[in-house]
Protein backbone atom coordinates (compact mmCIF):
# COMPACT_ATOMS: atom_id res chain seq x y z
CA UNK A 1 0.00 0.00 0.00
CA UNK A 2 1.32 3.46 -0.89
CA UNK A 3 2.45 5.56 2.08
CA UNK A 4 0.24 8.53 2.88
CA UNK A 5 1.85 11.73 4.10
CA UNK A 6 -0.27 14.40 5.69
CA UNK A 7 2.19 17.25 6.07
CA UNK A 8 5.16 18.83 4.32
CA UNK A 9 7.42 17.73 7.20
CA UNK A 10 6.50 14.06 6.70
CA UNK A 11 7.30 14.35 2.98
CA UNK A 12 10.67 15.96 3.68
CA UNK A 13 11.61 13.08 5.99
CA UNK A 14 10.58 10.40 3.49
CA UNK A 15 12.28 8.66 0.56
CA UNK A 16 9.89 10.53 -1.70
CA UNK A 17 11.75 13.78 -1.04
CA UNK A 18 15.01 12.22 -2.18
CA UNK A 19 13.31 11.07 -5.36
CA UNK A 20 11.99 14.58 -6.03
CA UNK A 21 15.42 16.14 -5.70
CA UNK A 22 17.22 13.53 -7.81
CA UNK A 23 18.66 15.53 -10.71
CA UNK A 24 16.80 14.65 -13.92
CA UNK A 25 18.70 13.39 -16.90
CA UNK A 26 19.24 16.06 -19.48
CA UNK A 27 17.16 15.44 -22.56
CA UNK A 28 19.07 15.49 -25.82
CA UNK A 29 19.09 18.96 -27.33
CA UNK A 30 16.78 19.45 -30.28
CA UNK A 31 18.89 20.65 -33.15
CA UNK A 32 17.60 23.90 -34.58
CA UNK A 33 18.42 24.29 -38.25
CA UNK A 34 17.98 27.95 -39.26
CA UNK A 35 18.24 27.10 -42.97
CA UNK A 36 15.25 24.75 -42.73
CA UNK A 37 13.24 27.13 -40.55
CA UNK A 38 13.83 30.01 -42.96
CA UNK A 39 12.62 27.89 -45.87
CA UNK A 40 9.56 26.70 -43.91
CA UNK A 41 8.71 30.33 -43.28
CA UNK A 42 8.47 30.81 -47.07
CA UNK A 43 6.28 27.70 -47.31
CA UNK A 44 4.00 29.05 -44.58
CA UNK A 45 3.75 32.38 -46.38
CA UNK A 46 2.62 30.70 -49.62
CA UNK A 47 0.07 28.58 -47.75
CA UNK A 48 -1.34 31.59 -45.93
CA UNK A 49 -1.37 34.07 -48.82
CA UNK A 50 -1.94 31.76 -51.76
CA UNK A 51 1.01 33.06 -53.78
CA UNK A 52 4.80 33.28 -53.67
CA UNK A 53 6.33 36.27 -51.86
CA UNK A 54 7.11 39.21 -54.14
CA UNK A 55 9.58 42.07 -53.94
CA UNK A 56 6.95 44.63 -53.02
CA UNK A 57 8.46 47.89 -51.72
CA UNK A 58 5.72 48.38 -49.13
CA UNK A 59 6.25 45.11 -47.25
CA UNK A 60 9.79 44.49 -46.02
CA UNK A 61 8.94 41.05 -44.65
CA UNK A 62 7.52 39.79 -47.95
CA UNK A 63 10.39 41.39 -49.85
CA UNK A 64 12.89 39.57 -47.63
CA UNK A 65 11.14 36.22 -48.19
CA UNK A 66 11.13 36.78 -51.96
CA UNK A 67 14.88 37.48 -51.99
CA UNK A 68 15.52 34.41 -49.87
CA UNK A 69 13.52 32.17 -52.25
CA UNK A 70 15.44 33.54 -55.25
CA UNK A 71 18.72 32.82 -53.46
CA UNK A 72 17.71 29.24 -52.70
CA UNK A 73 16.63 28.58 -56.27
CA UNK A 74 20.02 29.77 -57.54
CA UNK A 75 21.93 27.34 -55.31
CA UNK A 76 21.71 23.63 -56.33
CA UNK A 77 23.17 22.49 -53.01
CA UNK A 78 20.53 24.36 -51.01
CA UNK A 79 17.79 23.01 -53.29
CA UNK A 80 19.05 19.46 -52.75
CA UNK A 81 19.19 19.96 -48.97
CA UNK A 82 15.75 21.60 -48.67
CA UNK A 83 13.91 19.39 -51.18
CA UNK A 84 12.62 17.04 -48.47
CA UNK A 85 10.85 19.98 -46.76
CA UNK A 86 9.25 21.30 -49.96
CA UNK A 87 5.68 20.02 -49.66
CA UNK A 88 4.19 22.52 -52.13
CA UNK A 89 6.69 22.32 -55.01
CA UNK A 90 8.52 25.63 -54.59
CA UNK A 91 11.81 24.01 -55.64
CA UNK A 92 10.54 21.94 -58.54
CA UNK A 93 12.65 22.17 -61.72
CA UNK A 94 11.36 24.91 -63.96
CA UNK A 95 11.33 24.36 -67.72
CA UNK A 96 14.19 26.05 -69.51
CA UNK A 97 13.25 29.11 -71.46
CA UNK A 98 12.81 28.31 -75.19
CA UNK A 99 13.02 30.57 -78.14
CA UNK A 100 9.57 31.25 -79.57
CA UNK A 101 9.36 31.84 -83.34
CA UNK A 102 8.80 35.41 -84.34
CA UNK A 103 5.14 35.91 -85.17
CA UNK A 104 3.98 38.92 -87.16
CA UNK A 105 0.94 37.62 -89.03
CA UNK A 106 -1.82 35.02 -89.14
CA UNK A 107 0.20 33.17 -91.78
CA UNK A 108 3.12 32.81 -89.34
CA UNK A 109 0.79 31.20 -86.81
CA UNK A 110 -0.60 28.80 -89.43
CA UNK A 111 2.86 27.94 -90.77
CA UNK A 112 4.44 27.31 -87.36
CA UNK A 113 1.46 25.64 -85.74
CA UNK A 114 0.44 25.80 -82.10
CA UNK A 115 2.90 23.06 -81.10
CA UNK A 116 5.81 25.16 -82.41
CA UNK A 117 4.59 28.08 -80.38
CA UNK A 118 4.28 25.96 -77.26
CA UNK A 119 7.64 24.21 -77.79
CA UNK A 120 9.08 22.09 -74.97
CA UNK A 121 7.74 18.57 -74.62
CA UNK A 122 4.67 19.47 -76.62
CA UNK A 123 6.41 19.97 -80.00
CA UNK A 124 5.61 16.41 -81.13
CA UNK A 125 2.15 16.28 -79.63
CA UNK A 126 -0.34 16.73 -82.47
CA UNK A 127 -3.18 17.10 -79.99
CA UNK A 128 -1.67 20.14 -78.28
CA UNK A 129 -3.24 23.52 -78.75
CA UNK A 130 -2.37 27.06 -77.81
CA UNK A 131 -5.71 27.03 -76.01
CA UNK A 132 -4.65 24.08 -73.82
CA UNK A 133 -4.02 25.52 -70.31
CA UNK A 134 -3.35 22.20 -68.56
CA UNK A 135 0.39 22.92 -68.33
CA UNK A 136 -0.07 26.29 -66.66
CA UNK A 137 0.65 26.60 -62.96
CA UNK A 138 -2.52 26.45 -60.96
CA UNK A 139 -3.28 29.44 -58.77
CA UNK A 140 -3.70 28.55 -55.13
CA UNK A 141 -6.94 29.83 -53.66
CA UNK A 142 -6.33 32.77 -51.36
CA UNK A 143 -7.26 32.14 -47.72
CA UNK A 144 -10.50 33.69 -46.54
CA UNK A 145 -8.69 35.56 -43.79
CA UNK A 146 -5.17 36.96 -43.35
CA UNK A 147 -4.04 38.37 -39.99
CA UNK A 148 -3.16 42.06 -39.98
CA UNK A 149 -1.98 44.35 -37.22
CA UNK A 150 -4.44 47.04 -36.23
CA UNK A 151 -4.68 49.75 -33.60
CA UNK A 152 -6.18 48.41 -30.39
CA UNK A 153 -8.95 50.17 -28.50
CA UNK A 154 -8.63 50.73 -24.76
CA UNK A 155 -4.90 49.99 -24.77
CA UNK A 156 -4.54 51.47 -21.26
CA UNK A 157 -5.25 48.17 -19.46
CA UNK A 158 -2.51 46.43 -21.48
CA UNK A 159 -0.09 49.31 -21.03
CA UNK A 160 -0.12 48.60 -17.29
CA UNK A 161 0.95 44.99 -18.01
CA UNK A 162 3.78 46.12 -20.30
CA UNK A 163 5.07 48.64 -17.76
CA UNK A 164 4.97 45.97 -15.04
CA UNK A 165 6.86 43.51 -17.29
CA UNK A 166 9.55 46.11 -18.08
CA UNK A 167 9.95 46.82 -14.37
CA UNK A 168 10.27 43.12 -13.50
CA UNK A 169 12.89 42.65 -16.23
CA UNK A 170 14.86 45.58 -14.78
CA UNK A 171 14.55 44.13 -11.26
CA UNK A 172 15.77 40.73 -12.45
CA UNK A 173 12.49 38.98 -11.72
CA UNK A 174 12.11 38.14 -15.41
CA UNK A 175 14.80 37.09 -17.86
CA UNK A 176 15.05 37.40 -21.63
CA UNK A 177 16.12 34.06 -23.11
CA UNK A 178 16.50 32.62 -26.62
CA UNK A 179 13.32 31.33 -28.23
CA UNK A 180 13.82 27.61 -28.97
CA UNK A 181 10.47 25.94 -29.55
CA UNK A 182 6.91 26.85 -30.49
CA UNK A 183 5.86 25.00 -27.31
CA UNK A 184 7.31 28.05 -25.51
CA UNK A 185 4.28 30.05 -26.70
CA UNK A 186 1.64 30.14 -23.96
CA UNK A 187 -1.24 32.34 -22.88
CA UNK A 188 -0.39 35.31 -20.64
CA UNK A 189 3.27 35.27 -21.70
CA UNK A 190 5.62 37.97 -23.01
CA UNK A 191 8.06 37.89 -25.94
CA UNK A 192 10.38 40.35 -27.66
CA UNK A 193 10.00 40.56 -31.45
CA UNK A 194 12.34 42.89 -33.37
CA UNK A 195 12.88 44.92 -30.22
CA UNK A 196 9.15 45.30 -29.47
CA UNK A 197 7.59 43.65 -26.43
CA UNK A 198 4.47 41.60 -27.21
CA UNK A 199 1.95 39.87 -24.99
CA UNK A 200 0.10 36.68 -25.99
CA UNK A 201 -3.25 37.15 -24.31
CA UNK A 202 -4.94 34.03 -25.70
CA UNK A 203 -4.14 30.85 -27.63
CA UNK A 204 -7.03 29.39 -29.60
CA UNK A 205 -7.78 25.72 -30.05
CA UNK A 206 -4.76 23.86 -31.36
CA UNK A 207 -5.49 21.89 -34.53
CA UNK A 208 -3.32 19.58 -36.60
CA UNK A 209 -3.12 20.58 -40.25
CA UNK A 210 -1.03 18.31 -42.49
CA UNK A 211 0.63 16.85 -39.43
CA UNK A 212 1.59 20.23 -37.94
CA UNK A 213 -0.08 21.88 -34.97
CA UNK A 214 -1.36 25.42 -35.35
CA UNK A 215 -3.64 27.80 -33.50
CA UNK A 216 -4.94 31.35 -33.79
CA UNK A 217 -3.40 33.75 -31.25
CA UNK A 218 -4.42 37.11 -29.83
CA UNK A 219 -1.23 39.17 -29.60
CA UNK A 220 -0.90 42.65 -28.10
CA UNK A 221 2.14 44.79 -28.98
CA UNK A 222 3.50 47.52 -26.72
CA UNK A 223 3.17 50.02 -29.58
CA UNK A 224 -0.60 49.84 -29.18
CA UNK A 225 -1.44 47.36 -31.95
CA UNK A 226 -2.95 43.87 -31.92
CA UNK A 227 -2.97 40.86 -34.23
CA UNK A 228 -4.55 37.43 -34.35
CA UNK A 229 -1.66 35.79 -36.21
CA UNK A 230 -1.13 32.03 -36.31
CA UNK A 231 1.04 30.25 -33.74
CA UNK A 232 3.48 28.91 -36.37
CA UNK A 233 3.77 32.35 -37.98
CA UNK A 234 4.74 33.94 -34.65
CA UNK A 235 7.06 31.02 -33.91
CA UNK A 236 8.87 31.50 -37.23
CA UNK A 237 9.29 35.22 -36.55
CA UNK A 238 10.59 34.61 -33.02
CA UNK A 239 13.12 32.06 -34.32
CA UNK A 240 14.63 34.78 -36.52
CA UNK A 241 14.08 38.07 -34.73
CA UNK A 242 12.81 37.32 -31.24
CA UNK A 243 13.35 36.07 -27.72
CA UNK A 244 11.08 34.88 -24.95
CA UNK A 245 10.54 36.56 -21.59
CA UNK A 246 10.36 34.25 -18.57
CA UNK A 247 7.51 34.46 -16.09
CA UNK A 248 7.98 36.44 -12.90
CA UNK A 249 10.33 34.31 -10.81
CA UNK A 250 8.16 34.91 -7.76
CA UNK A 251 5.56 32.72 -9.51
CA UNK A 252 7.92 30.06 -10.90
CA UNK A 253 8.71 26.68 -9.37
CA UNK A 254 12.40 27.53 -9.68
CA UNK A 255 14.62 30.30 -11.01
CA UNK A 256 14.96 29.52 -14.70
CA UNK A 257 18.37 29.60 -16.30
CA UNK A 258 19.15 28.97 -19.93
CA UNK A 259 20.77 25.61 -19.19
CA UNK A 260 18.05 24.39 -16.80
CA UNK A 261 16.24 21.15 -17.59
CA UNK A 262 12.47 21.25 -17.99
CA UNK A 263 10.92 17.99 -16.79
CA UNK A 264 7.25 18.64 -17.47
CA UNK A 265 4.17 20.53 -16.31
CA UNK A 266 2.03 20.36 -13.20
CA UNK A 267 -1.50 21.41 -14.14
CA UNK A 268 -4.66 22.33 -12.25
CA UNK A 269 -7.97 21.59 -14.01
CA UNK A 270 -11.62 22.32 -13.33
CA UNK A 271 -14.30 19.89 -14.51
CA UNK A 272 -16.99 21.12 -16.90
CA UNK A 273 -19.11 18.05 -16.18
CA UNK A 274 -22.89 18.43 -16.23
CA UNK A 275 -23.22 15.61 -13.67
CA UNK A 276 -24.82 17.25 -10.59
CA UNK A 277 -22.55 15.23 -8.27
CA UNK A 278 -19.56 16.95 -9.86
CA UNK A 279 -20.84 20.37 -10.91
CA UNK A 280 -22.24 21.08 -7.45
CA UNK A 281 -18.86 20.66 -5.73
CA UNK A 282 -17.10 23.93 -4.96
CA UNK A 283 -13.31 24.10 -5.24
CA UNK A 284 -13.02 20.70 -6.95
CA UNK A 285 -9.79 20.48 -8.99
CA UNK A 286 -7.68 17.83 -10.64
CA UNK A 287 -3.93 18.18 -10.13
CA UNK A 288 -1.88 16.22 -12.63
CA UNK A 289 1.40 16.00 -14.51
CA UNK A 290 2.45 15.74 -18.16
CA UNK A 291 5.72 15.91 -20.06
CA UNK A 292 4.05 17.41 -23.14
CA UNK A 293 1.65 20.30 -23.59
CA UNK A 294 -1.33 20.35 -21.25
CA UNK A 295 -3.64 21.20 -24.16
CA UNK A 296 -2.72 17.99 -25.95
CA UNK A 297 -3.03 15.96 -22.75
CA UNK A 298 -6.66 16.97 -22.16
CA UNK A 299 -7.75 16.99 -25.82
CA UNK A 300 -9.75 13.76 -25.41
CA UNK A 301 -10.94 14.43 -21.85
CA UNK A 302 -14.60 13.57 -22.42
CA UNK A 303 -13.59 10.02 -23.37
CA UNK A 304 -11.24 9.33 -20.45
CA UNK A 305 -12.21 8.18 -16.98
CA UNK A 306 -9.38 10.15 -15.35
CA UNK A 307 -11.24 13.32 -16.45
CA UNK A 308 -14.61 11.92 -15.35
CA UNK A 309 -15.71 11.52 -18.97
CA UNK A 310 -16.23 15.26 -19.31
CA UNK A 311 -14.39 18.23 -20.79
CA UNK A 312 -12.13 20.20 -18.46
CA UNK A 313 -10.83 23.75 -18.23
CA UNK A 314 -7.19 24.62 -17.55
CA UNK A 315 -7.03 26.77 -14.42
CA UNK A 316 -3.26 27.14 -14.20
CA UNK A 317 -0.03 25.34 -15.11
CA UNK A 318 3.44 25.26 -13.59
CA UNK A 319 6.50 24.36 -15.64
CA UNK A 320 8.90 22.25 -13.56
CA UNK A 321 12.67 22.67 -13.82
CA UNK A 322 15.51 20.63 -12.30
CA UNK A 323 13.21 18.31 -10.37
CA UNK A 324 11.55 14.98 -10.97
CA UNK A 325 8.16 16.36 -12.04
CA UNK A 326 6.37 13.03 -11.62
CA UNK A 327 7.59 12.69 -8.03
CA UNK A 328 6.80 16.36 -7.46
CA UNK A 329 3.20 15.65 -8.48
CA UNK A 330 3.13 12.71 -6.07
CA UNK A 331 4.35 14.94 -3.23
CA UNK A 332 1.53 17.41 -3.87
CA UNK A 333 -1.00 14.57 -3.86
CA UNK A 334 0.36 13.25 -0.56
CA UNK A 335 0.28 16.71 1.03
CA UNK A 336 -3.36 17.09 -0.07
CA UNK A 337 -4.36 13.55 0.94
CA UNK A 338 -6.95 14.80 3.42
CA UNK A 339 -8.61 16.80 0.63
CA UNK A 340 -8.84 13.88 -1.79
CA UNK A 341 -12.28 13.45 -3.37
CA UNK A 342 -13.67 10.28 -1.81
CA UNK A 343 -16.81 9.36 -3.74
CA UNK A 344 -17.95 6.83 -6.31
CA UNK A 345 -19.55 8.21 -9.46
CA UNK A 346 -21.54 6.39 -12.12
CA UNK A 347 -19.71 6.96 -15.41
CA UNK A 348 -21.27 7.46 -18.83
CA UNK A 349 -20.39 3.85 -19.69
CA UNK A 350 -22.41 2.54 -16.75
CA UNK A 351 -19.35 1.68 -14.63
CA UNK A 352 -18.61 3.12 -11.21
CA UNK A 353 -15.67 5.56 -11.07
CA UNK A 354 -13.46 6.25 -8.07
CA UNK A 355 -11.83 9.55 -9.11
CA UNK A 356 -8.10 9.91 -8.58
CA UNK A 357 -6.06 13.11 -8.51
CA UNK A 358 -9.19 15.14 -7.76
CA UNK A 359 -9.14 17.32 -4.64
CA UNK A 360 -11.59 19.59 -2.85
CA UNK A 361 -9.22 22.43 -2.02
CA UNK A 362 -8.93 26.16 -2.69
CA UNK A 363 -6.45 27.41 -5.26
CA UNK A 364 -4.77 29.45 -2.53
CA UNK A 365 -4.12 26.31 -0.46
CA UNK A 366 -2.82 24.46 -3.53
CA UNK A 367 -0.42 27.33 -4.27
CA UNK A 368 0.76 27.34 -0.65
CA UNK A 369 1.53 23.60 -0.75
CA UNK A 370 3.47 23.95 -4.01
CA UNK A 371 5.42 26.95 -2.69
CA UNK A 372 6.39 25.08 0.50
CA UNK A 373 7.64 22.05 -1.40
CA UNK A 374 9.65 24.25 -3.78
CA UNK A 375 11.11 26.20 -0.88
CA UNK A 376 12.24 23.00 0.86
CA UNK A 377 13.75 21.69 -2.38
CA UNK A 378 15.68 24.93 -2.83
CA UNK A 379 16.97 24.74 0.74
CA UNK A 380 18.00 21.14 0.13
CA UNK A 381 19.99 22.21 -2.95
Amino acid sequence: MTNRYHSISEIMDSMLFSEITTPPKKAPKVQYDPEVEKFLEIVDFVKEHGCEPRKVPTDLVERSLASRLIGIRKDPERIKYLKQYDEIGLLENKQKEVKIPEISSIEDILNNGSSELLKGNLSNDTTSSIFDTSSLQKVTTMPEYVAKRKRIKEFEKYEILFNKCHREITEGKRKILPFKNEQDIHENSFYVLKGVLLYVEAVGERQKIKGKTNARLHCIFENGTESDMLLRSLSAELYKHGRRVTDNEDNLLDNVREDDVSTGFIYVLKSLSTNPEISSMKNLYKIGFTTGSVENRIRNAENESTYLYAPVKIVTTFQVYNMNASKFEKAIHHALANNNLDVSILGANGKMLIPKEWFVVTLEETQRIIDEIVMMVNLYD
